[in-house]
């Protein structure tokens, strides 16, 4: 950021994380000195979400994933904790801003303490009394994803009385870890490799996920498995039309929000500074873009 501002470089991708009070107001407009540059913000093709190992004793029981998805402020930890960095991720896996898709038609969660704590009773933990010891695994190096888990941490123990643990694992180990079902709770994202819901549904197609633990779930790390979605996946895969694709995107999207094999946080926003001289800098979601378009005018 300092060479940016000393005009050594030409952008700067993603804010400083301590740093956006000081560049954005309220109504995320830049302020003081940084208003002579150019602030780009788009949603991401990015979905910021927990993830559950559905065969796990604890997080087997459907009641337990919907009582956790229920107890969190999603728009709090958007607008507060991720700084508007985030659209709060209140439908299903699929992201904003994907051709063609309608998020609007997947009913997502709501933040709602009663209904959190009724499922959680009827998991057979009344007030929490009784719920097993929790960890939740994050990898480390991320300023806020370190942050949005403490406030997880803080939501769910003041709303359901469960005490998480936060446990922080280098990248490596952490990808190791939650593929071979070694950890029940975990924090990660996906990003898009091509514009497509369906690249974001496989992540709960059952038939990715191998028979026994030794072997690594790569595409499927939830291990989550229901022949109705796997079923659905397979005709959306050989649906050529795209009108017809994107509604059956929408009943595996549904499918998946019902079941609660992840919890989604938020939905990612790219947002950087481009130096006033930078012309037809375009941003997209996916980051790509072509530079024989840009132009700088010093």
């Amino acid at each position: 950021m300092l060479e940016f501002q000393k005009g050594n470089l030409d952008m700067k991708y993603r804010l400083p994380f301590d740093m956006i009070d000081e560049i954005m107001d309220e109504k995320k407009q830049l302020k003081g000195e940084y208003k002579k540059f150019v602030l780009q913000s788009i949603p991401e093709l990015t979905t910021q979400f927990y993830g559950f190992l559905v065969p796990d004793k604890t997080f087997g029981d459907k009641n337990v994933r919907l009582a956790f998805n229920y107890a969190i402020d999603r728009v709090k930890i958007a607008d507060y904790t991720a700084k508007g960095e985030g659209i709060p991720a209140t439908y299903g896996m699929v992201p904003l801003g994907m051709p063609g898709y309608d998020n609007t038609l997947v009913k997502g969660y709501t933040f709602d303490v009663t209904k959190a704590k009724e499922y959680l009773a009827k998991a057979g933990y009344p007030g929490g009394k009784g719920f097993p010891k929790v960890t939740l695994e994050t990898n480390s190096g991320g300023g806020r994803n370190e942050k949005v888990a403490e406030t997880i941490q803080k939501m769910l123990q003041e709303n359901l009385n469960i005490d998480v643990e936060i446990t922080q694992v280098v990248w490596a180990q952490h990808t190791n870890n939650v593929e071979t079902g070694k950890s029940n709770f975990w924090r990660f994202a996906w990003i898009a490799d091509y514009p497509d819901p369906i690249n974001f549904l496989n992540l709960m197609y059952g038939k990715n996920v191998p028979k026994t633990f030794e072997e690594a779930s790569y595409t499927n790390p939830f291990r989550y498995v229901n022949s109705k979605y796997d079923e659905l996946y397979e005709k959306a895969l050989a649906t050529p039309d795209i009108a017809e694709r994107n509604k059956l995107y929408v009943q595996l999207d549904q499918i998946v929000v019902d079941d609660a094999p992840f919890l989604p946080i938020y939905y990612s926003v790219n947002r950087r500074l481009i130096q006033p001289y930078v012309n037809n800098f375009n941003a997209n979601g996916m980051e790509y873009r072509s530079f024989r378009e840009v132009w700088l005018n010093r």
